[in-house]
């Protein structure tokens, strides 16, 4: 991490080369969770260096959470490019390695990091419920701004376990032939075909219900 003060907020961010701007822009707001995600990139941008312009570099996730944004931003690790791979685990546990090397970068949040607020999340509850108070908005709002800098300015061993872990490899993306479902007329991918009544279809029309 950088000496000099982050501050929250796309309009008075300060970071070289504006890496943690680059982050909220793609998500397109300041929160923890991009916090979070950042600061796992940077973590893995200071071990990997380069962004990854290919699948050299892949990432391994365990949740679908805002975090997940940074990663695509700033490392380069994307669903496009096959070099980010999701595990549906609701965990904040991040795993990169380079491409032939077993060698990987395991980062993990540690339990207390991010303790238990329920003040918070009942006033995120009203907010997304469309009953919270003027007043109720601007709590949540500095609330939001305050823990999303908190964890900008943790202690990497305050928020993380960082440790070196032997993978296998998944595969490269594999680029399959395209079909055309017989119902639709769509194209898919060759190994998403289903058959039904006979006929090769998509995944939508193989589970929609015949008329």
């Amino acid at each position: 991490m950088p000496e000099k003060e982050i501050k929250v907020g796309v309009g008075n961010l300060e970071f070289n080369n504006a890496d943690f701007d680059t982050a909220v822009k793609f998500h397109g707001h300041v929160c923890p969770g991009i916090s979070i995600g950042y600061r796992v990139a940077a973590l893995a941008a200071d071990r990997f260096k380069d962004r990854s312009e290919d699948e050299e570099l892949v990432a391994v996730v365990e949740n679908r959470s805002c975090a997940v944004d940074a990663i695509q931003a700033i490392n380069g690790c994307t669903c496009g490019k096959g070099n980010l791979i999701f595990k549906e685990h609701g965990k904040h546990v991040y795993t990169f390695f380079k491409r032939g090397d077993k060698k990987a970068l395991r980062i993990s949040m540690t339990s207390d990091a991010f303790p238990r607020d329920d003040r918070h999340t009942a006033l995120f509850a009203k907010l997304r419920a469309g009953t919270a108070s003027p007043e109720e908005a601007e709590e949540f709002r500095v609330s939001h701004a305050a823990k999303s800098q908190r964890i900008l300015e943790m202690p990497e061993e305050e928020l993380f376990f960082v440790s070196e872990v032997e993978i296998e490899p998944p595969e490269k993306a594999i680029i399959y032939p395209t079909l055309i479902c017989s119902k639709c007329g769509e194209g898919f991918m060759e190994p998403l075909g289903r058959v039904k009544n006979g006929e090769i279809v998509c995944i939508p029309c193989f589970e929609a219900k015949d008329e």
